[in-house]
């Protein structure tokens, strides 16, 4: 079985009742006996508190996380080739075919493009093509780099059009992970920009506890929530959860275990897969896992480049949770300049002018449907930050006959009552109290002047009605008219 992928499926509500099948893996799984016999071709890395190990047979996955000063156990899964800490990247179309007709296994094909690093569902391993060791020598760390061309999931041995490239660099109790995508696809269509894993992590059994910090005063030390404990029957189905501190942690009985932090991500899929019954025991290879995938929307273009870094820090929670403090910004940032990528805004019913994005985006607009703009969760206080800014141009298309002026719809959301509990514990409420955990939208209108000619609007928000406390996320519907809106930079300041 294979919760990895489950996620995808039950979120969308199809295809559900294939999920959880213990048969179903073995059954897709093709009678080649070089494959059942693949053995491991493992790479270290070591310091005198951790070590890391990852497999080259299947892509370079993290397959080795050991914490020598907590009893130096295997932490991380592998029961199957959808776990580990691996890439793994979507995009549509939907169902996904490969390049000579290939189609999707069924219970996969929701999915839809979906290229990972370890190997497909059908039993086929990732392809390595670079593997070395680097060391700078200035501060004396070690990485290792590797290249690989990964596996569409859903497919038997269909070859992503794409290559992954991983470094994993090891300091002290923690390492990073710079994950690169590049993309090479035939398909030019740009789809819709899609929630990724960034990465996904799963544990073994002993770390089944999964911990976070869910309130409004993110690095101010408030007390931390569990999530996922023993004996609540939480974990699976995934649960979300909304965590301005970026970072949520797997620990065993006694707080100890492995965390993630991911600086563009306030967003988290995660839990337990297994059972209650499960939970605090089992190895690397038995069903039941801890998961977590700090997620982040990107539009991945079919002739892009996407990098992020993601550290996993090992230790006890007070470790995990010190080392965030230490590295991250205590102030989330509310300005997005799109000199080179889309700082993780998306769009629905629109597109842009693709890569390479060089110091704007250039947005398609009609008259018939609106195009919104859809900022990256993040995190502000109201009467911290007062003004909308963005800096663009609105040209018509040619022949196009626009007014003078036009408008921008600009939305903030709140902090909710339902950003500080889990959707786990949503799913369990009567309707009646799931009603009460949400707040208004708060919404301004914008003038803005039309030519070629970039211009900064402004709005003030100090008198918007709700506009206090702590915000989340803002969207922006771009003026009805035919032609383009070229977008420099978008701030809350």
């Amino acid at each position: 079985m294979l919760p990895r992928r489950a996620f995808m499926l039950y979120a969308a509500g199809s295809l559900w009742p294939l999920m959880g099948n213990p048969t179903a893996f073995a059954k897709r799984n093709p009678a080649n006996p070089e494959l059942a016999n693949l053995q491991p071709d493992m790479r270290y890395l070591e310091n005198d508190r951790v070590k890391l190990g990852i497999d080259l047979s299947i892509g370079g996955a993290v397959t080795y996380l050991a914490d020598k000063a907590n009893g130096g156990e295997n932490m991380i899964n592998s029961c199957d080739w959808g776990r580990q800490i691996q890439l793994s990247y979507y995009s549509g179309p939907n169902p996904y075919i490969g390049p000579n007709g290939e189609e999707p296994m069924p219970s996969w094909a929701g999915l839809g493009w979906n290229p990972i690093q370890a190997g497909d569902a059908g039993g086929y391993p990732s392809e390595v093509t670079q593997f070395e060791y680097v060391e700078d020598v200035a501060t004396g760390t070690r990485a290792m780099v590797v290249e690989c061309i990964p596996k569409q999931w859903p497919h038997f041995n269909v070859p992503g059009d794409c290559t992954f490239r991983c470094v994993y660099t090891l300091s002290e109790n923690t390492f990073k992970l710079t994950a690169t995508i590049r993309l090479h696809r035939l398909d030019h269509t740009q789809y819709a920009g899609r929630s990724q894993e960034m990465p996904a992590l799963y544990t073994n059994g002993p770390w089944y506890k999964l911990v976070t910090y869910q309130g409004v005063k993110p690095f101010k030390g408030e007390p931390l929530r569990t999530l996922v404990r023993k004996a609540d029957g939480k974990g699976w189905p995934w649960t979300q959860a909304y965590i301005p501190e970026c970072w949520s942690a797997l620990v065993n009985d006694a707080d100890i275990g492995v965390g993630v932090y991911q600086p563009d991500s306030m967003y988290i899929t995660a839990g337990f897969h297994g059972g209650d019954a499960a939970k605090g025991v089992g190895g690397a290879k038995n069903g039941q896992t801890g998961y977590i995938a700090p997620l982040s929307s990107t539009v991945l273009d079919w002739n892009g480049e996407s990098t992020y870094e993601t550290y996993f820090i090992v230790g006890s929670l007070e470790e995990i949770r010190k080392f965030v403090y230490d590295i991250a910004p205590h102030q989330a940032s509310t300005c997005w300049i799109f000199a080179h990528d889309r700082q993780h805004w998306v769009y629905e019913g629109t597109t842009d002018a693709g890569c390479p994005i060089e110091n704007e985006l250039k947005i398609a607009c009609t008259k018939g449907t609106p195009g919104v703009m859809v900022g990256p969760r993040t995190f502000w206080r109201a009467e911290e930050r007062k003004t909308f800014e963005m800096e663009l141009a609105v040209e018509p298309n040619d022949g196009a006959d626009l007014p003078e002026s036009l408008g921008l719809l600009v939305r903030m959301d709140p902090v909710t009552p339902a950003d500080l509990v889990d959707s786990d514990d949503i799913r369990k409420m009567p309707p009646e109290e799931q009603a009460k955990l949400g707040l208004p939208l708060l919404t301004v209108q914008v003038p803005v002047a039309t030519g070629a000619q970039y211009q900064t609007v402004t709005a003030d928000l100090s008198g918007l009605t709700g506009y206090t406390g702590a915000m989340k996320q803002l969207r922006v519907t771009l003026p009805l008219c035919d032609g383009t809106v070229r977008v420099k930079r978008i701030e809350i300041r």
